[in-house]
């Protein structure tokens, strides 16, 4: 009997501990509880009409974590997706832009990506933000407080950023077109070639994996780096693509995931594939192209996984919405 009521609060444990995940829908305008944008519907004479809107969300625990990029906020929901708490990224009193004479915006943030520092049980530690606007990155406290800043000169435009498991931080950046390497201090370390083509750090070892390519075969090598800069592993993917983007690796699993454009157009749709860290394709299948967003797909323990959905250049009408993506 008392084995039976062990295994039976085993079991309790396990399934209040597993993640789950529910959809976030947040709409757009100003304020608390919102995403701001920038488009032509709001600004009706921008000189440059790309439109913009929150470019980063990750999963972490069982909370999603949302960049207003534009508005310069974090914004994290809880696993029904009501929205638990915000803090602004921004100095006290500083707007997250200011209008000209003519009524045309000029950023003081915006938000590229978001990577969290895990602590050893699991949760948030801290938050590093990369700011493009004058190509800055800020570490904060999971409560909003500053912790660190970090700028080099020879930063062009900061476009992604993670974490590893031992606490180093790795910026893709492609004015230079490297990623550069810091220790959780905010040292530097190192840095590497970077193609455009996404990253992905895995193992406690915090490994950088790259996507290289090679024009006589018109394949890409999937590159795996120590921290030295010693080339570990290296396997040629046996698709061809363009434009991939590496998400994430998978070492206990053995495989990464890829999207790309098909070499034949793109029409609306990215190609995502898993591919073993041989370079065998696992599965492949198509994932909703979100319209401008730097990191829009995440997983939550490489078992549930989601994208952005959103349209900027529509806003304010529809939602910001994270939702569910079945992986091939």
């Amino acid at each position: 009997m008392q084995m039976k009521k062990i295994c039976l609060l085993a079991s309790l444990v396990l399934f209040s501990t597993s993640s789950t995940f529910a959809d976030v829908s947040v709409p757009y305008g100003e304020g608390s509880g919102k995403v701001d944008y920038t488009n032509t519907n709001k600004y009706q004479n921008l000189e440059e009409p790309l439109p913009y809107g929150p470019l980063s969300f990750r999963l972490v625990g069982d909370k999603t974590w949302i960049a207003d990029s534009v508005g310069g906020k974090l914004m994290q929901f809880d696993s029904k997706g009501k929205l638990l708490k915000e803090f602004s990224v921004l100095p006290a009193g500083a707007k997250p832009y200011e209008l000209d004479e003519e009524g045309f915006p000029t950023p003081n943030i915006l938000i590229e990506d978001i990577a969290p520092v895990i602590g050893q049980y699991g949760d948030v530690e801290a938050w590093w933000v990369a700011d493009s606007t004058d190509n800055k990155l800020l570490k904060f406290s999971a409560d909003g407080k500053v912790l660190a800043r970090l700028q080099d000169p020879d930063y062009g435009q900061l476009y992604r950023i993670e974490v590893g498991a031992g606490g180093h931080l790795f910026v893709a950046d492609k004015g230079t077109r490297k990623i550069y390497i810091y220790d959780s201090k905010g040292d530097y370390v190192n840095d590497f070639n970077w193609e455009w083509s996404g990253m992905a750090v895995s193992g406690k070892e915090d490994n950088l994996y790259r996507l290289i390519y090679f024009n006589e075969e018109n394949r890409n090598m999937l590159v795996k780096t120590d921290l030295k800069g010693n080339v570990i592993k290296s396997k040629v993917i046996e698709v061809e693509m363009s434009d991939p983007e590496l998400w994430w690796v998978d070492e206990a699993k053995g495989e990464a995931v890829i999207t790309y454009t098909p070499l034949e157009g793109f029409e609306g749709d990215y190609n995502i594939i898993r591919v073993n860290l041989e370079g065998k394709v696992i599965a492949s299948g198509k994932l909703p192209s979100p319209f401008v967003m730097n990191r829009f797909i995440d997983h939550a323990d490489y078992e549930q996984f989601f994208i952005g959905k959103c349209n900027y250049a529509d806003a304010p009408k529809g939602n910001f919405e994270i939702v569910p993506f079945k992986m091939p």
